[in-house]
């Protein structure tokens, strides 16, 4: 069951009278500005490289995961049958709502296993701030008094939700405030001498 929302899917958008739609995050002018190359994946604009992001990694580095598909499943619980490697979270926000994170070529699957439950594409209303790199607990330390992952509470005083993945963390929010979780996530790391990566740097980690 995919609802009656099933519309605000970035999926569902398509080429029409010469206007070809591109989803873009709300982290976007960060990159712009730190000089990121950018490429087309999935329907997103997405900063795949970033000048001096070596050296930031070798610190902490902060990228843009936006573009990853989000789906809400309720009820939350696991499907076992569901190959691990068709997901990169299988979060349960509630005993009734879970959040999967995936890539969009893997959306169906994910969708064709849950086949029952209600899933809606929450792709577009949330951001994803990964912070990757030796001092990335520091920057989170920083940020917010969670301090057990997977977990939701404030960060940065908003309400988001935490996942300990890829060899750092993901901060998961509401995309409205993206730009303003970037801002304070590059502030405490170029502190540390970090700064922002494009996805290609982060291999494995995204």
């Amino acid at each position: 069951m995919t609802g009656v929302l099933a519309f605000v899917s970035p999926g569902a958008a398509a080429d029409a009278g010469g206007f070809h739609p591109v989803a873009r995050s709300p982290l976007e002018r960060h990159f712009r500005d730190a000089g990121a190359t950018f490429a087309e994946r999935d329907g997103w604009l997405v900063a795949v490289s970033v000048p001096d992001e070596q050296e930031h990694l070798a610190a902490v580095g902060v990228a843009d995961l936006s573009h990853l598909t989000k789906l809400e499943i309720r009820p939350s619980a696991h499907v076992p049958s569901l190959a691990t490697d068709c997901y990169k979270v299988w979060y349960a926000i509630s005993p009734r709502r879970a959040l999967v994170l995936c890539e969009a070529h893997d959306a169906a699957a994910v969708r064709s296993a849950v086949e029952g439950r209600f899933v809606l594409d929450v792709t577009a209303q949330v951001a994803i701030v990964a912070i990757i790199g030796p001092e990335a607990g520091t920057v989170l330390r920083r940020l917010t008094h969670l301090h057990h992952f997977p977990s939701g509470g404030e960060v940065a005083h908003v309400t988001a939700h935490v996942l300990e993945q890829g060899g750092g963390f993901w901060i998961v929010c509401p995309q409205e405030y993206g730009h303003y979780m970037a801002d304070v996530a590059l502030d405490r790391a170029g502190a540390l001498g970090g700064g922002p990566v494009g996805v290609d740097a982060l291999g494995g980690a995204r």
